[in-house]
């Protein structure tokens, strides 16, 4: 049984099997070596085993055995990969410059089908959006810029700029340059593409793409809220009240100050460096991937941690262990450390297939 587990784990780490599907398989086996234990004590105090019967118990076990690992080939067949490709054959290029002289508003809307975005703060009090578009589908170079124009919006609306294309057989990168100011709100929606912005000042942040990556440097923002389905989640340099990030395939990699963190990935390690003491709370799960987090000094720390096949490590000052279990399925450690500070920060981590770590900054 011990050369079946060592097979579930090497198929969990070149991740051609799920977590869940490990578990389920080393508990199936664990029940099959049980049941074959009970039937040989069985037949020995009985003394009534026959050849007959042998057979039929060795052909059960070995049935047992099939089954199960039937069932890891199947998992190992699964499509894992979801093509977002553009695959729309010729395309033409169109690039265009939208200006807007001097104009006021507090929030910005932007929905892109296919493409990028890029925002950069500046000191001008214009705004300018710099797009180059590719246009799919069309004849000529005056159908691709007729269709360009005709899809692709942008404007103020009262408070708001607003840029949008739902249009999916054009791909629209946008390098978007506003006043440098705080903002109320600012919302971005891709479906296909990455998103990215520096030194962005807002109450509120929300950013969401199906397939890229989303990267922020120097943001300083009340809430940030980042999703992604099939990408990487970068933050660095960042001044933020509370970071909602989620991604399902993808890590999730944080550098800077904020008050508290959720960060979920289903299929990524989740790193981040905490510079500021006044974090309150921290909560961070990911089923594949592992966790690493490096904490300033001088913060009392009240911790969870949990995996079931990963390694666990504190290297923080003056542990004080509560509870700790280390079982072949299930590790967990309940723990404080630097007690007494003035800075407190509660912390919840798990994985279920990866090592969780947790380090002095």
């Amino acid at each position: 049984m011990q050369e079946e587990k060592k097979r579930i784990l090497k198929l969990v780490e070149e991740g051609k099997l799920t977590a869940s599907e490990a578990i389920t398989l080393m508990e199936k086996l664990e029940e099959a070596s049980e049941e074959s234990k009970t039937t040989s004590l069985s037949a020995e105090v009985k003394k009534t085993s026959s050849s007959s019967e042998e057979t039929k118990t060795t052909h059960k076990t070995s049935s047992i055995g099939t089954k199960l690992f039937d069932l890891m080939d199947t998992a190992v067949k699964k499509v894992k990969e979801v093509d977002f490709d553009l695959n729309f054959g010729q395309s033409y290029d169109v690039k265009h410059i939208f200006q807007y002289k001097e104009t006021e508003f507090n929030n910005l809307d932007i929905h892109l089908a296919n493409g990028s975005l890029n925002i950069l703060p500046w000191d001008e009090s214009d705004v300018r959006v710099e797009c180059q578009g590719k246009i799919y589908r069309v004849d000529n170079q005056e159908e691709a810029k007729t269709a360009f124009h005709n899809h692709f919006e942008c404007g103020v609306e009262g408070e708001k700029l607003f840029i949008r294309t739902e249009k999916k057989t054009m791909k629209t990168n946008v390098t978007l340059q506003i006043p440098q100011k705080q903002y109320e709100k600012i919302r971005i929606k891709l479906f296909n593409g990455p998103v990215r912005g520096e030194h962005l000042k807002v109450n509120e942040l929300n950013a969401k793409t199906t397939n890229g990556v989303v990267s922020f440097s120097s943001l300083k923002a009340d809430k940030a809220g980042i999703e992604t389905a099939n990408g990487q989640i970068k933050l660095v340099d960042y001044e933020c009240g509370s970071i909602e990030a989620e991604t399902i395939n993808g890590m999730i990699e944080l550098r800077g100050s904020s008050q508290s963190l959720d960060l979920q990935s289903f299929n990524g390690n989740i790193t981040a460096k905490i510079t500021d003491p006044n974090v309150k709370s921290v909560y961070a799960k990911t089923t594949t991937g592992s966790v690493e987090f490096s904490i300033p000094h001088g913060v009392e720390v009240k911790a969870e941690l949990k995996s079931n096949l990963g390694s666990l490590a504190a290297d923080l000052d003056e542990v004080v262990m509560i509870r700790e279990k280390s079982d072949t399925l299930q590790k967990e450690m309940y723990f404080k450390a630097n007690q007494g500070q003035e800075h407190k920060l509660t912390l919840f981590t798990e994985t279920k297939t990866g090592s969780i770590k947790l380090k002095q900054l």
